[in-house]
């Protein structure tokens, strides 16, 4: 089985908080013309209490084809290498990282005031933090308009979340409090604050 049990993450609020903190998704989609997937990344923002992902991609990005299609939504958290120096040499080199994995249905929107409301709801958001705190009304209604049509908004329905943090849960307690504890001393806490 892979990815291991004891790397596995099935707690909903840890994979929240990490789709929430790193919100730019990979996302993997059908492509007719192979075996293969087409990708793309593409920044969401989760509403947990409507349960879905809401973005915009560009009209002519494959994405806005998938509607009412399943997609695989892959979020990739802190990572680093983990030198065995960390655990006063009781690990092997391994590389430590958390990501999680979110199957989803397609809703492409096509409502003028559901894409509005969407990208108020985006830039707001992505806009904590700086001064001046952009507004989407900054622009006028007839340019917000017009930009509009070149976007497609997307509500993405999950079906199934897991996650794969590799972060030595395999290891002993002491261990694991020597990795961490080196992990902040090389101001890696982010990481460190999943252990």
């Amino acid at each position: 089985m892979y990815p291991p049990t004891h790397f596995q993450e099935h707690n909903i609020e840890r994979l929240q908080a990490l789709v929430e903190q790193f919100p730019l998704a990979s996302i993997l989609m059908p492509c007719s013309q192979s075996d293969l997937n087409n990708i793309c990344q593409v920044p969401v923002l989760y509403e947990p209490s409507r349960n879905v992902f809401i973005a915009h991609v560009a009209k002519h990005n494959p994405l806005a084809q998938c509607d009412k299609q399943s997609v695989k939504l892959l979020f990739s958290g802190d990572n680093c290498y983990l030198s065995p120096s960390y655990s006063n040499n009781k690990t092997l080199p391994s590389w430590l990282y958390s990501s999680v994995q979110v199957t989803a249905n397609v809703n492409i929107i096509e409502s003028d005031n559901e894409k509005d409301k969407i990208m108020r709801q985006l830039t707001s958001h992505f806009e904590q933090g700086f001064t001046p705190m952009w507004k989407i009304t900054d622009v006028p209604k007839s340019n917000r308009q017009a930009m509009y049509q070149q976007l497609s908004f997307i509500e993405f329905t999950p079906t199934h979340w897991s996650g794969n943090f590799k972060l030595s849960q395999n290891k002993s307690p002491e261990v694991r409090a020597r990795i961490k504890q080196s992990l902040e001393l090389a101001n890696k806490r982010s990481i460190a604050k999943l252990f």
